[in-house]
């Protein structure tokens, strides 16, 4: 083999990228069966068509299957969100599941569901933590640790909690939900040339973070988090809540350009559907608290799914990571990606946008999804292969520069 590529960092990476590192094969992850069953409700209150009463049926079924022996989630996986996350532990994030389950039990009731349900609010209920007279929040991860680490993840919960509790009423978990609003309105952060308010992605209170990481800001987990405040707000308003949805999506529309696009991070440019959709849905949802605001968050929303459309779907499903500049970067199938894509087109049927154009879109989606059970290679997974093969040519590459240098 040429010495200089074997000398060369970025070949040993991209050696790696095909062999080592290739993504897992994950089976049922939890994100892929809530954001397609949610997307199934979605066109299930559009139409009115069985079909999607069915597959939503289906769905609904195969989550409570995946459901953790402790009532919460798990995406089915190993990562890192900053402590190493294993396959099989539930994490607060995932209980977005919950408030999926609480939309289909609405509509269609069920026994089992309501188990569900109860087991996931029980999990709340265990590692929820008090940090204040006023305020509660969860742990993200609270199998790896048990300190607040990241937001998003009592957003989340937060969340499902308002529409749980709009037809179960529970005092402790009312006073963990209005805590919890408390909390995420305090820790909300601005900028003097931005409209509106944004979350960090980590606790502005850890002492562990480099400079970039505690800088972090991560806009697509942003919207997702308008999108379940926005439902719980619907059902079980608060005040907290209301002025922090609004902040959230008026930052976040300030970033986006003219075509649509909005940044992953503050620091990166690609383009992740999985998220950036979620952009999309964000907006729908907050259209609907905020509606003086519903005609410019419906036109952003639009901006999001026809650059999406014309982007990146292929006839069959959607590539996963784009360019700014509309070239794809990575044309694998991730049906996890797909499932989010799905969710967020739905609601544009929801709404009565490009309604003809993007059922079709939603119905050849779905069946992509279905052909492959729900299951696939996910670039966001690790294992102990890749974990292993990362830490290994983090050294090598040091050393190689090391070296290098003297």
């Amino acid at each position: 083999m040429n010495d200089k590529k074997t000398n060369n960092p970025n070949f040993l990476w991209k050696a790696a990228q095909a062999t080592l590192l290739r993504p897992p094969y994950v089976r049922h992850c939890c994100q892929t069966i809530y954001m397609s069953l949610s997307g199934c409700i979605n066109l299930w209150d559009a139409t009115h068509d069985e079909q999607w009463h069915i597959r939503a049926s289906s769905l609904c079924s195969l989550l409570q299957k995946i459901q953790r022996p402790d009532g919460g989630f798990d995406p089915g996986y190993d990562y890192n969100f900053g402590k190493l996350h294993r396959k099989g532990e539930s994490i607060s994030s995932e209980i977005f599941s919950l408030s999926v389950l609480m939309r289909y039990y609405v509509r269609f009731g069920g026994s089992d569901v309501k188990t569900s349900i109860h087991r996931a609010t029980n999990w709340i209920k265990q590692f929820s933590t008090q940090i204040n007279e006023e305020m509660w929040a969860i742990p993200y991860g609270p199998y790896s640790s048990k300190k607040i680490m990241v937001y998003n993840g009592t957003s989340f919960v937060a969340g499902a909690l308002g529409e749980y509790l709009s037809i179960f009423p529970d005092k402790k978990l009312e006073l963990i939900y209005h805590g919890m609003l408390t909390y995420l309105s305090n820790v909300m952060s601005e900028s003097s040339d931005i409209p509106g308010k944004f979350w960090y992605y980590s606790d502005q209170s850890r002492t562990d973070l480099s400079k970039v990481a505690r800088n972090k800001i991560d806009y697509y987990h942003q919207m997702q988090q308008v999108e379940i405040h926005s439902r719980a707000q619907l059902v079980l308003p608060n005040q907290n809540q209301l002025q922090l949805i609004k902040e959230a999506t008026e930052h976040v529309l300030f970033l986006q350009k003219d075509d649509g696009l909005i940044p992953y991070l503050n620091t990166s440019k690609d383009i992740h559907l999985w998220g950036y959709c979620s952009c999309a849905s964000g907006f729908f949802l907050a259209a609907k608290v905020l509606n003086k605001e519903a005609k410019r968050y419906h036109q952003a929303a639009t901006k999001i799914l026809d650059w999406i459309y014309s982007h990146s779907w292929n006839g069959n499903y959607f590539y996963p990571i784009v360019g700014m500049d509309g070239i794809p970067l990575d044309r694998n199938y991730y049906v996890r990606s797909d499932a989010w894509v799905f969710n967020a087109f739905s609601l544009s049927v929801l709404e009565g946008i490009q309604t003809e154009k993007y059922l079709e879109v939603c119905k050849k989606c779905f069946q992509s999804m279905e052909r492959v059970n729900f299951s696939g290679i996910e670039n966001h997974a690790g294992n102990l292969r890749i974990l292993t093969t990362r830490k290994l040519l983090s050294f090598l590459v040091a050393s190689k520069r090391k070296l290098s240098k003297k």
